[in-house]
């Protein structure tokens, strides 16, 4: 026999809510890795940062989408900014290079950028080319930046070593001064705080992995 009439109404809808939350405390429970520590913190990984909210550069919300989508640190492409442009975005160079990451019109063209001197299409395409030349060199930054200022070719006339250009020689520790510099602050800001939150609820790692990697 039902015990439900012999209830009045507040008790039932009381005993609804218990239910309710004894049901999903049992399914986080049921979740958690295997081994996992009850008391475990919650962990932001630091992949699914989409933007820093206390970052006021000039177009730091459009260079973390164009970083992101060609697969390089946003960090570095802010630091090839400020030494290519100091992020005018309609700065042209007496050779012709355009725009924030001052391409030269023909190489944007290889990107599906018509016009560099847009911001969204020069960091589509700059961000690509800087892509592109990482994975050439090996993901050697100093030869992708002396190649991103020098062209290709002339690292590699130079049997793969930063050409002897003073200009390229000086670009080169520039950026890279640059981006190392602000990565240890990034780091510090980015810092994640452990959150206490409901027992079981952790992130597993391999889980993340498998979800980036969409296996």
């Amino acid at each position: 026999m039902s015990v439900w009439p012999s209830l009045p109404p507040s008790s039932k809808r009381l005993h609804r809510t218990c239910l309710s939350v004894a049901v999903g405390l049992f399914a986080l429970l049921a979740v958690a890795p295997a081994g996992a520590n009850p008391a475990a913190s919650y962990q932001f990984d630091e992949r699914f940062r989409l933007q820093r909210g206390d970052d006021t550069r000039p177009y730091a919300r459009e260079i973390v989408t164009a970083a992101r989508a060609a697969g390089v640190d946003a960090e570095l492409v802010h630091a090839l900014i400020a030494v290519e442009s100091a992020y005018q975005a309609h700065a042209v160079s007496p050779k012709g290079a355009l725009g924030l990451m001052q391409l030269l019109p023909e190489t944007a063209a290889l990107y599906g950028v018509r016009d560099p001197l847009t911001v969204a299409g020069n960091l589509r395409a700059g961000t690509r080319h800087l892509r592109e030349l990482l994975d050439r060199f090996d993901n050697r930054l100093d030869l992708a930046l002396a190649a991103y200022n020098a062209g290709e070719a002339a690292v590699r006339r130079h049997d793969n070593a930063v050409p002897p250009f003073p200009e390229t020689r000086a670009y080169v520790p520039a950026v890279m001064t640059r981006y190392r510099s602000a990565r240890p602050a990034a780091s510090a800001r980015h810092t994640p705080t452990p959150i206490n939150y409901l027992p079981g609820t952790r992130l597993d790692a391999r889980a993340l992995t498998r979800l980036r990697d969409g296996s």
